[in-house]
């Protein structure tokens, strides 16, 4: 029997990169020359093996629910990439002359382990930069940074963003029961999402001075821009 989801990230996660597969496959021929097991073939199978998952996880009615959702829930995600990316920017000016104090500060706060990954659409990444922001931003660091210019309020959505994003850890740990992903979906759609993100680092590096082209592979600019009409009839 189907494991149907309910989590709105998986749906997200496997429309993106059914979307960014079907770029790669479009471009096929000419990203062939720069790997040498990217072939026609190749893509079609990674085409294939989406579609298969979709088709066996996800039913239309659950896909289309998730995308008339999907609008709000990634309006937040923007909001606390935004804000992390302003007080990051803000905390080199202000410290600059610290590099000691940078260093350990965007370690303690996650940007080390997860902010590249975050800004690049990794949601999952997203979760926990925010969550170890929170944990470790501690009283004193909050009082030394906000001395030199931040602002209380920027400060203070940065330490709510954890709970409001909550969804991106339970949809991921299979744990929290039932209605989060099966332990085989999330698997497979661990395993499709690393592979269709080692290949947007790829393209993205490749279509570096075409700015239209390196957008279809963007993982968080085309899952921020999912539509109904990416659904499978």
């Amino acid at each position: 029997m189907n494991v149907i989801s309910t989590c709105l990230t998986g749906t997200a996660t496997i429309l993106t990169c059914r979307k960014i597969a079907q770029s790669f496959s479009e471009n096929i021929y000419e990203l062939s020359s720069i790997r040498h097991n990217w072939s026609p073939e190749y893509a079609n199978d990674l085409k294939h093996r989406i579609d298969s998952i979709m088709h066996q996880y996800f039913t239309e009615e659950s896909l289309s629910e998730h995308l008339e959702t999907h609008g709000q829930f990634y309006e937040l995600m923007i909001a606390a990439l935004k804000d992390i990316t302003v007080f990051r920017a803000e905390l080199k000016v202000d410290f600059s002359y610290d590099k000691q104090f940078l260093k350990d500060t965007f370690e303690k706060l996650g940007y080390v382990d997860y902010y590249s990954d975050a800004k690049n659409g990794d949601h999952f990444s997203l979760y926990k930069m925010m969550a170890t922001f929170k944990r470790n931003m501690d009283n004193d660091l909050q009082q030394m940074v906000l001395s030199r210019g931040i602002d209380q309020v920027l400060l203070t959505r940065l330490m709510t963003y954890k709970e409001k994003l909550a969804e991106l850890k339970n949809c991921f740990d299979i744990s929290h029961g039932q209605d989060q992903l099966d332990a085989q979906l999330k698997h497979e759609i661990n395993a499709i999402y690393s592979e269709i993100k080692n290949i947007c680092r790829i393209v993205t590096a490749y279509y570096e001075f075409d700015p239209v082209q390196r957008d279809r592979f963007c993982f968080y600019k085309v899952m921020i821009g999912l539509k109904k009409s990416m659904l499978v009839s």
